[in-house]
């Protein structure tokens, strides 16, 4: 898959390719497009969440922060990364599908990191074989039609429903004859259905289940989500479990308009930062202290003074290299810069080591070899990682009883 071989322009390092020591530098040449015997250009794209009056910082800097790390300590093989950063409009298709066309025939790009809403990455691994790492929820559907490489940090949904089931059971969150009602969307129906499975086979009495339709239509799908709640209630459920991600964002809407006090279970966390729930959307975020949650990032705030998985490393190489600090404890409701920073830091992390796997003859056929050879990796903020034969979902922690902290708005481990 060379998409266009550059001029083989030779490059000599002294650097070894693996464990052993090598005799003769390695020689590096133009290999791929975007990749030369010095450089590997990659592009980082982000989601402007400005127009949702949300402040991520400088989103350029954290990119170019970590990426100078690597650079610094050797870049990949010798090659050092060059990056291109662009910000689009996360409503609509229009200026992600725009962005897509630079990134690939304007600016001849290896590879794509950052955050990729919705079927973004299929523009670039589908139709133009271009690499794609992902710090954002993907689909079997993503992984299946891509012909490049898309690696997410985000565990694949359908693979940890039955570990999701068995975490809630053991909390004693669920439990055997207890009767529950399901929400989840039409676009993640595979996983609603998966849900219903698993909840059977362990013995949980499921009195009603709905999927939401409607979408693009605020009022459509609140009149959706509050007929489903007359029937939740109806049938008698104890407790309603959200089989996608979206569905936390529905419950907070409809707990507060029909007064509904049921516990809330979310599996599949909301995928959402609760305070944009309230900006965007306007709902007071009470009924979240209703919900258990499962969660799996951990908590950065946390793990900052003891620098585990890397987290203080990330962050404070940001500060220093741009001079602006990082809202580490979010004690700062207007400033939104932790996550996207470390979001940096993983997408970089995953690219440059797969990358060095590849070997001096970095192409997108090497790189996809890499990433299903590669095994557990070290991914700051994560704390178990790996690719593999058929495992490009990058995140392999273990999932913890979570709760909304309503002073901090987040979702914190019980263990936090």
């Amino acid at each position: 898959m060379n998409r266009s071989q550059a001029e083989d322009v030779p490059n000599e390092t002294p650097e070894p390719t693996g464990d052993d020591q090598a005799d003769e530098p390695v020689v590096l040449t133009a290999t791929d497009t975007g990749v030369t015997a010095d450089s590997i250009k990659i592009a980082a794209v982000f989601p402007d969440l400005s127009v949702l009056g949300r402040d991520s910082g400088d989103l350029e800097a954290k990119f170019q922060a970590a990426v100078d790390a690597v650079n610094q300590s050797g870049g990949v093989i010798g090659r050092q990364i060059e990056l291109i950063f662009s910000a689009y409009v996360p409503i609509g298709e229009a200026d992600a599908e725009a962005l897509c066309v630079r990134n690939v025939e304007d600016e001849g790009v290896f590879a794509v990191v950052g955050i990729l809403l919705r079927d973004m990455p299929l523009c670039y691994t589908e139709f133009n074989d271009t690499i794609v790492i992902n710090a954002f929820e993907t689909t079997s559907e993503l992984f299946e039609r891509s012909v490049a490489p898309l690696i997410s940090t985000n565990p694949l949904a359908e693979r940890l429903v039955e570990v999701n089931i068995d975490t809630l059971l053991e909390g004693g969150h669920l439990a055997p004859g207890m009767r529950i009602a399901v929400h989840g969307m039409v676009t993640r129906e595979d996983l609603h259905n998966r849900y219903l499975q698993v909840l059977d086979s362990r013995g949980v009495e499921v009195v009603s289940h709905s999927i939401r339709t409607t979408f693009n239509d605020v009022i459509g799908a609140e009149a959706e989500v509050d007929i489903f709640a007359e029937r939740w209630l109806a049938e008698g459920a104890e407790a309603v479990l959200g089989s996608a991600p979206e569905s936390g964002l529905d419950f907070v809407g409809v707990y507060e308009r029909r007064g509904i006090d049921l516990p809330m279970l979310l599996p599949e966390n909301t995928h959402v930062v609760p305070s944009l729930i309230r900006e965007s959307f306007g709902y007071d975020l009470a009924p979240l202290e209703l919900a258990v949650v499962l969660v799996r990032d951990v908590d950065p705030a946390s793990l900052y003074p003891g620098n585990v998985a890397g987290v203080a490393d990330c962050l404070d190489r940001f500060e220093a290299a741009s001079g602006k600090e990082v809202n580490i404890d979010q004690s700062d409701e207007g400033l939104d810069n932790l996550l996207p920073t470390l979001f940096a830091c993983q997408v970089i992390d995953i690219f440059a080591a797969v990358a060095r796997g590849a070997g001096p003859e970095l192409t997108t056929e090497t790189f996809a070899a890499a990433a299903e050879s590669i095994g557990p990796i070290e991914v700051t903020g994560l704390a178990a990682a790996s690719l593999g034969a058929g495992k490009f979902d990058v995140s392999d922690a273990p999932a913890e009883i979570g709760f909304f902290d309503p002073d901090r708005l987040v979702f914190t481990s019980a263990g936090s």
